[in-house]
């Protein structure tokens, strides 16, 4: 069995073909002392965009599902690869220059790089295995409430 991140959300409308889905808060985050800073505890409510079967109107309740390892490695490209691109940056500029300018030049470029690195391994190398799904099985077979 495969560990899976599910929140359940509303439609709220379609926008081009693709379902706008308004998102409810996890209930832990009522209780979270960092709820403020966090975009799960924000005041505004998570609306996402994804394709729904032709069935679905607003309104209709959906549950979004997405593999744990997915956000595992999405958190491992967005919070480790720019910090190690840094500093490799930092240091390959350093010890090819040899001055304070050019490892901060090489920093600064270093991230940039690990920025778009990360966006391009997202994108093109993991493609549809790390998209959220619909799980809520009225929409899958096209049942109606």
């Amino acid at each position: 069995m495969i560990d899976t991140v599910e929140r359940s959300g509303e439609v709220i409308g379609f926008e081009n073909g693709v379902a706008q889905i308004r998102l409810e808060r996890p209930s832990g985050c009522s209780g979270c002392g960092s709820r403020g800073t966090c975009a799960s505890g924000s005041a505004a409510a998570q609306v996402i965009h994804m394709s729904l079967p032709e069935h679905t109107r607003p309104g209709d309740q959906v549950t979004v599902s997405m593999p744990a390892s997915s956000v595992t490695l999405a958190a491992l490209l967005g919070y480790l690869l720019p910090p190690v691109s840094l500093l490799l940056g930092a240091i390959v500029a350093s010890t090819c220059y040899e001055s304070d300018a050019a490892a901060v030049l090489g920093a600064g470029l270093g991230f940039v790089a690990g920025l778009l690195l990360a966006r391009l391994i997202s994108r093109f190398v993991f493609g549809r295995e790390t998209v959220p799904s619909i799980c809520s099985p009225d929409l899958q077979t096209g049942e109606q409430p």
